[in-house]
């Protein structure tokens, strides 16, 4: 893959040129080059290669994506007072909450200004997704900060929120794809679907890489969740399997505000570990997966290329845990 990624880094060096005021765009150059497996773009420029053999013509749409994307992480780390991402140090730590929502504000009209490269019809279709999915992942964002100080949540709220604030950007990915290269409604629909249901996947391995993964691999502080009090599914199914006095124990160091960091990390990791809810979102992670291999199967693509596809699906979510 490393050909999409150098042809959608020069592209990206090339169209953000904007530099005064400085305070504005130096944050905004900071993160769009603080690396990342660039995901997102990767997904859109390979469907277009795989539907019309035409990369190019779909880097306005990755890049949108992108940038998208990192507008909404801007926002997210100050929402969680996060001060690392990709191991460096977010907008919000390196410069200050301000700094880092305006930044974000500036990222999201960047990334519809771009997508006015394309034709009139084509941005049409691709402006309304993005603005459907910029919705959609407003309310997830609005669901994980609600399910902090909500009990009762559900294993069915729990995938809706996850839905909405993760994988209807990597389903508009594989969409945007499909537009770029001018597929059919029927391939560009089956498309969303299954970058839907890998998205869910990716986030789910997330919640796990959040608990169990390497720091310096993740790029992220390990245990974050937990200190944010987040009720992920490894939280919702553990929570489900304890006996009364267990899940008042598991309760009430998962609440609390004055449990040593480490110590509380290791703690509910521990939780986690003994009561198979690891396993269980492993599991969770073939279902989605699986899903999502069905839904290639009925794309209008020859064998080879759908064989092809599925090994690039497997290989977003080979991450390890």
């Amino acid at each position: 893959m490393n050909e999409y990624i150098k042809i959608f880094e020069d592209y990206l060096k090339e169209e953000i040129k904007y530099n005064k005021p400085a305070n504005l765009y130096d944050p905004v150059k900071y993160i769009l080059d603080s690396g990342g497996k660039r995901l997102r773009p990767l997904i859109t420029l390979y469907i277009s290669d795989i539907f019309n053999g035409n990369k190019v013509d779909a880097l306005p749409a990755a890049a949108a994506i992108e940038i998208f994307h990192n507008f909404t992480l801007a926002h997210d780390d100050i929402m969680d007072n996060s001060s690392l991402r990709r191991g460096k140090k977010t907008i919000n730590a390196k410069w200050d909450d301000n700094t880092g929502i305006l930044s974000g504000d500036v990222m999201l009209i960047i990334s519809y200004e771009i997508l006015n490269k394309y034709e009139d019809s084509k941005y049409i279709l691709l402006s309304k997704k993005l603005t459907e999915v910029s919705r959609l992942v407003c309310e997830g964002q609005q669901a994980d900060i609600d399910f902090s100080s909500k009990n009762g949540i559900t294993e069915n709220e729990y995938f809706e929120m996850i839905k909405n604030k993760t994988a209807v950007l990597i389903a508009c990915s594989f969409m945007f794809g499909g537009i770029a290269a001018e597929t059919n409604t029927l391939n560009t629909d089956l498309l969303y679907k299954i970058g839907l249901n890998l998205g869910i996947a990716f986030q789910l391995e997330d919640d796990l890489l959040d608990c169990f993964g390497d720091q310096e691999k993740f790029g992220k502080k390990i245990g974050g969740d937990i200190l944010q009090k987040k009720k992920t599914l490894l939280y919702l199914f553990t929570y489900s399997e304890l006996e009364s006095e267990k899940k008042l124990e598991f309760e009430n160091i998962f609440n609390s505000n004055e449990i040593e960091e480490s110590k509380k990390i290791n703690s509910i990791k521990s939780f986690y570990e003994t009561s198979g809810a690891l396993e269980y979102l492993k599991n969770k992670v073939r279902v989605y997966f699986n899903e999502a291999e069905m839904l290639i199967d009925k794309l209008e693509l020859n064998n080879d290329t759908k064989k092809k596809l599925n090994l690039f699906c497997k290989t977003l979510l080979n991450r390890e845990i």
